[in-house]
């Protein structure tokens, strides 16, 4: 999400600090400063949050539908005011009526943590100009404290690692009343958003190393509250992004408010030299939530969680993919099945070009048609589905064999991701099947499980069929067609030869977020030849299409 009309951008030019993230396309540097542009535009972006936010809670934005009829909007109510609590074992999640209803939101600079009043004590909305005044006094606090070697030790690297080492340190840190009250602010608090001093080269690059400067900065796990449901992330040249805590609410439900947020942002123009609206006299009052008396155990602990995070970051592959040369108007009316399903024929015939196998794969169906319904799978790799990659990898088919197999699988694929939709899929089914085996005692009147029965049960979940079927070497979803979100994407599930793929199909181009491992720690995951392929596939089919439905290259008439 970033701004044309933005001032004061720094490029490779202006500096030469670099943390060594190159990448093909652009790479990410660290300015070690803040400017202007990037506090005026974050402050733009939580005003709109909270417009959108206020707009949840009164009831004002319409109700989602599909043709199935309305949606369940429960999600929507999850986002404000929800973290994740760390607990040994499974964690807790964490909403109240007092922290949706918060008037403050948190602001993390250099792993420092303050809380910012975003509503005055009558509940009205501060201006715009009086929250720009609250985060330059928050930076400015930082370097003072960072001049005076006063910085807090980066808790905040806890919330990207292991979660039982995060409820360890979490377990010691809230013996302390101070860090009990700071932890509470945190959760009482409506969303986080993170300033960050690093940029990418050239300014508004779409590349991967935007989508990990916002996910993880040049210090992976630094500067990020990720327990927060809601976080915002803006680096120097005030570029935006967001980061979700997936628990409370599916991808689907922040897409949709950021969309809308991005919109409105974009109207609004921030003009260098002419100030914002502003409370005359008004001064900021800078809140810094201090963890105090951090013991040696928890600075092992953070200094653990870095390695672990840096080995992970350093492991991940991610590319950013904008195929330009046609989107869903195309594939309507020339392929003649739906988007989705021909993005999903695209992307298993690009695995098995990789790799010379099929994948599992996971598409994401949502089963919000049901009270509280979140998803459900759907299972892509079909019979027809594998009959359209073998037809398009044989010498002997013809051009009409392979549209015909492509209609055929596209056809089954709709018809699995209306049943996953309606709560036909099996996934969940099993799911409740293991938990209720795991966890669930026998009704009084029932007798005892036999060890011949648990044995038959466990044999059941542990069938290396329904094993390989569930490693889901490709882990899909797409979203609406967003034209504000520029990068968008998840990590793949598996770590061996497989790939998390976010996709946005819109009228005239498809985006893609792709994430894999390192071709070691993959052992044979290629994301840049993933790209490579999915282009080359992309452009066979619209070839294969057009000289199927008798359109000739160039011809738009019949489009």
């Amino acid at each position: 999400m970033d701004d044309p009309n933005a001032y004061g951008q720094v490029t490779i030019s202006e500096n030469i600090i670099s943390r060594g993230c190159g990448d093909l396309y652009a790479a990410v540097y660290d300015s070690n400063e803040y400017s202007e542009f990037q506090i005026r535009r974050a402050v733009r972006f939580i005003q709109r949050t909270l417009d959108y936010k206020e707009d949840i809670y009164t009831r004002s934005i319409p109700v989602d539908r599909t043709k199935a009829g309305p949606l369940c909007m429960h999600q929507y109510d999850c986002m404000f005011g929800m973290t994740r609590i760390p607990r040994a074992g499974c964690d807790k999640l964490r909403q109240t009526p007092s922290s949706v209803n918060s008037r403050s939101i948190i602001a993390i600079a250099d792993d420092q943590i303050y809380a910012v009043e975003v509503y005055d004590g009558a509940g009205h909305r501060k201006h715009d100009g009086d929250l720009e005044a609250e985060l330059h006094a928050i930076i400015a606090d930082v370097a003072h404290r960072r001049a005076c070697s006063d910085l807090d030790p980066a808790v905040t690297v806890l919330t990207a690692g292991h979660r039982d080492r995060w409820s360890e340190a979490y377990a010691k840190l809230e013996q302390i009343s101070e860090n009990r009250a700071t932890l509470a602010a945190i959760q009482n608090s409506l969303f986080a958003v993170s300033l960050d001093t690093t940029y990418s080269s050239p300014v508004g690059a779409i590349n991967a190393q935007q989508q990990n400067l916002k996910c993880h900065g040049t210090r992976p796990g630094h500067n990020r509250w990720y327990d927060k449901c809601a976080s915002y992330v803006f680096d120097r040249n005030g570029s935006a992004g967001y980061v979700g805590e997936h628990s409370p609410c599916d991808a689907l439900i922040p897409a949709i408010m950021l969309e809308e947020v991005a919109k409105n942002v974009a109207k609004e123009h921030i003009v260098q030299g002419v100030r914002s609206k502003h409370t005359p006299d008004y001064r900021p009052h800078v809140h810094r939530l201090r963890f105090a008396d951090v013991n040696p155990e928890v600075i092992a602990l953070i200094a653990e969680a870095e390695e672990e995070v840096a080995r992970t970051a350093s492991n991940s592959i991610s590319r950013q993919i904008r195929f330009e040369g046609y989107g869903s108007s195309w594939i309507k009316r020339a392929a003649k099945v739906s988007p989705d399903a021909f993005v999903q024929m695209v992307l298993q015939l690009t695995y098995y070009r990789i790799h010379g196998e099929f994948a599992p794969v996971y598409e994401t169906a949502s089963t919000r048609q049901f009270l509280h319904g979140r998803t459900e799978t759907v299972r892509s790799l079909t019979s027809e589905a594998a009959d359209f990659v073998y037809v398009m990898e044989s010498a002997a088919s013809s051009v009409a064999d392979k549209y015909d197999a492509l209609v055929r699988a596209s056809a089954r694929h709709q018809e699995l991701l209306r049943e996953a939709s309606a709560g036909q899929g099996i996934d969940r089914h099993i799911l409740g099947l293991r938990m209720a085996y795991l966890r669930l005692d026998p009704l009084p009147e029932e007798p005892p499980m036999s060890d011949e029965e648990k044995h038959a049960i466990e044999e059941f979940f542990n069938d290396d069929i329904l094993a390989k079927s569930t490693t889901f070497q490709l882990s899909t979803s797409g979203l609406f067609p967003a034209y504000y979100l520029t990068h968008t994407g998840f990590g793949c599930v598996v770590p061996e030869r497989a790939y998390g793929t976010n996709y946005i199909i819109e009228s005239n181009r498809i985006k893609f977020g792709i994430e894999g491992k390192t071709r070691q720690a993959g052992k044979g995951t290629d994301v840049q030849l993933f790209e490579n392929t999915l282009r080359k596939t992309f452009l066979e089919l619209k070839a294969l299409c057009e000289g199927s439905n008798g359109i000739h290259v160039g011809d738009s008439s019949r489009l």
